[in-house]
């Protein structure tokens, strides 16, 4: 074990969970949840993702709401009494999470921030909840959003909004999960050197998102997006509707067809660790085509993905 992995192993982190007699804050290693908890036992998490830039956690306030629409979504509550949940409290926790692992976070330059609460051991229980440091591999983030990242067409589709809403962020992610390896199989077969993402299409036979991003499609200089009930409502991916609207981007959504991919200028990749980055190529694993169902050229400076990745930056540096 390297002295990085050794450091994030041992940091402190704020742990609850009443089946084992823990609340406060202590070693990392030690967070880990009882085999009859829910949230182990039936995937009933849900959880945020943050991350820092110069420090600075970004865009703490909506993710805050999204952990709001997911509890509620799980009738996950906080014990009578104790805000656990609220956007304040949250917020103070991020803060002192950071001081505490303040030499880990200033070696490191940035990291992320991991937030998760179960239902406990049972719906009625105390919930069980986790604040923690996760790292960032800086080096991967900057090949991706200079050399793009290959996307393959999976075959596995999200599940039904009559499951669970998409909009809620849970760690239930086996689709996800089965999406990448499907993925790197078909990334294998086609000799792409890096790790690829793997996007899940939806029952009518269109795509949606990957386990890392929100996908939009640049078309004549105009950004598509997925329709808002068919995916994650993303961070990034709302930062860069925002900054679209400010520079007279024309967003639209749409369902996206495989006919719209092979055709766009670029694929748009949105997500929490990368921050704004694009496809390099898409693989299709329902094709046995040895070629990618198409290739994208670097982006041009002047383009569309390099404007959202100077925004993005000059929104997050250090004042």
């Amino acid at each position: 074990m390297d002295q990085s992995t050794n450091d994030f192993e041992n940091h402190q982190a704020f742990f609850v969970c009443e089946r084992l007699g823990r609340s406060g804050w202590g070693p990392y290693h030690d967070v880990r949840l009882p085999v009859d908890d829910l949230g182990f036992r039936q995937a009933v998490t849900a959880v945020e993702r943050l991350r820092t830039y110069g420090g600075v956690p970004f865009r703490m306030p909506q993710h805050w709401q999204r952990l709001q629409r997911t509890l509620g979504c799980l009738r996950i509550k906080e014990p009578a009494g104790d805000d656990w949940f609220g956007p304040v409290k949250l917020t103070e926790r991020v803060q002192e999470l950071l001081s505490r692992n303040a030499s880990l976070v200033q070696s490191c330059g940035d990291v992320g921030i991991t937030v998760w609460v179960t239902p406990g051991e049972r719906a009625d229980a105390a919930p069980s909840m986790a604040m923690h440091l996760n790292p960032i591999d800086h080096e991967l983030v900057a090949q991706r959003r200079r050399e793009g990242q290959a996307v393959v067409l999976t075959t596995v589709t999200q599940p039904d909004p009559s499951c669970w809403p998409r909009q809620a962020k849970v760690r239930c992610r086996l689709h996800y999960y089965l999406a990448d390896q499907m993925a790197r199989d078909i990334a294998k077969q086609h000799s792409v050197g890096s790790v690829p993402t793997g996007l899940l299409r939806d029952s009518d036979g269109t795509w949606t998102e990957s386990g890392i991003a929100n996908v939009g499609l640049i078309v004549d200089g105009e950004i598509v997006l997925a329709p808002e009930d068919r995916v994650l409502p993303g961070v990034t991916q709302d930062f860069v509707i925002s900054v679209a609207k400010t520079r007279g981007i024309h967003v639209r959504r749409l369902p996206m067809t495989t006919r719209m991919i092979r055709d766009a200028e670029n694929v748009l990749l949105m997500g929490t660790d990368n921050g704004v980055w694009f496809g390099s190529e898409v693989l299709h694993a329902d094709r046995s085509e040895s070629e990618p169902l198409c290739k994208f050229d670097s982006p041009e400076s002047d383009g569309v993905v390099r404007i959202l990745q100077a925004e993005l930056s000059a929104a997050t540096e250090p004042a």
